[in-house]
């Protein structure tokens, strides 16, 4: 268990150091101001200065943005208890969207 939490550990602080925060404004400026998923609820963006936050209602979290190998681009939560959800942004024909992946599920939340 010790080797585990120590992966985990070396994993999240790994990825922190990709991190740009605040969130890069050329990234931010592309998003819409509101999402939804039927699952998930809406999330609405708010920036604030150079903070972007994403607010679902019962809880809300300044983002920081990561460049993927691949050439997308993710929001990552950084509130405290909260940090490490990975938002991809993408697109779905006309429509922007944020896809949040967890061990065995898929959500596309699209902008409404």
């Amino acid at each position: 268990m010790a080797t585990q939490a120590k992966a985990f550990y070396d994993d999240r602080a790994g990825t922190r150091k990709l991190l740009a925060v605040p969130a890069d404004p050329k990234v931010v400026a592309g998003l819409a101001p509101h999402y939804t998923n039927a699952a998930l609820g809406d999330v609405t963006v708010k920036t604030q200065g150079a903070t972007t936050v994403f607010d679902f209602g019962e809880w809300a979290s300044e983002v920081a943005s990561k460049a993927n190998p691949d050439g997308t681009v993710s929001l990552y939560t950084t509130a405290s208890g909260l940090d490490g959800f990975e938002f991809v942004i993408g697109q779905d024909g006309s429509r922007r969207t944020l896809t949040l992946r967890d061990g065995q599920h898929v959500y596309v939340m699209v902008e409404s």
